[in-house]
């Protein structure tokens, strides 16, 4: 089954949802693909960004203006859009990611479980795995540094993902990481991986390397761009998870009952 993912590859204005709603706009004013089900997946936090003063100020966007402008945007570009927003959590925040429908309607949702360092100043995590059955596709989806933890990945895996969307806010110098892990969580299980990434400048003088990429069954980075705003599509097919998981084994050779415990040995 042949689908099409396009990954968009921007910078976020702190606390400027308009101004990000409207740069997303535009650089998706080209028609990507005929390709379905396609999929169009924005960097974390795209419309807000991590300024936390911002939250309080503006509340939360999902629900939300963030979670009503994504459905909007699947409607017009009739494809599945995948991107994350700040959901209210009693005195704190969920990141949470929304999953749009071609028909405009919201699917479902996943908060990120592992909120990274000073995030968890004001984020809690979520406490669930999530998969979404849509265009006739199993897909999985991680945020950030989610990616970091190959128990989600081989959960969502176990479960019969074929795709797995990671929008994500990675910053400099920690690229080399970022491309090794993408590409890790596709090898190790044996599915497409599509992963996007903040480009420029923050408010903290931090500043996002991009990278955004899509890495097949077999390791192979379809695409991949630099640290320009971009965006693109790869066309994939489901047959690619087949072959690969024929030729090496990872599946039926596994050992779970082996994995149980760990035995010791001192002097």
């Amino acid at each position: 089954m042949e689908f099409a993912v396009t990954l968009v590859q921007t910078p976020c204005y702190e606390g400027d949802r308009n101004r990000n709603f409207e740069g997303t706009r535009a650089v998706l004013e080209e028609p990507r693909t005929d390709v379905t089900p396609h999929f169009i997946l924005l960097p974390e936090l795209f419309a807000i960004g991590f300024r936390h003063s911002d939250y309080e100020q503006q509340g939360p966007g999902v629900p939300g203006v963030t979670s009503d402008f994504l459905c909007s945007l699947a409607e017009e570009q009739s494809a599945y859009v995948i991107g994350t927003g700040i959901e209210r959590q009693e005195s704190k925040f969920l990141n949470t990611l929304v999953v749009a429908s071609p028909d405009g309607t919201f699917v479902g949702t996943y908060s990120k479980i592992h909120p990274f360092k000073e995030e968890r100043d004001v984020f809690v995590g979520g406490k669930k795995i999530a998969m979404f059955e849509i265009g006739g596709m199993n897909v999985g989806v991680e945020i950030c540094y989610d990616v970091r933890f190959p128990e989600v990945s081989r959960a969502l895996a176990l479960a019969g993902a074929e795709l797995i969307l990671v929008p994500a806010a990675f910053p400099d110098p920690r690229s080399a990481h970022w491309d090794t892990l993408v590409a890790a969580r596709a090898i190790e299980n044996q599915l497409y991986v599509a992963a996007t990434n903040r480009v420029g400048p923050s408010f903290e003088e931090k500043t996002y390397f991009g990278h955004s990429q899509v890495v097949d069954p077999w390791g192979v980075r379809l695409t991949r761009v630099n640290s320009e705003v971009d965006v693109f599509t790869s066309v994939c097919d489901t047959s690619a998870i087949k072959a690969v998981r024929e030729q090496i084994t990872c599946y039926v050779d596994r050992a779970p009952s082996a994995y149980d415990d760990v035995v010791w040995f001192k002097e």
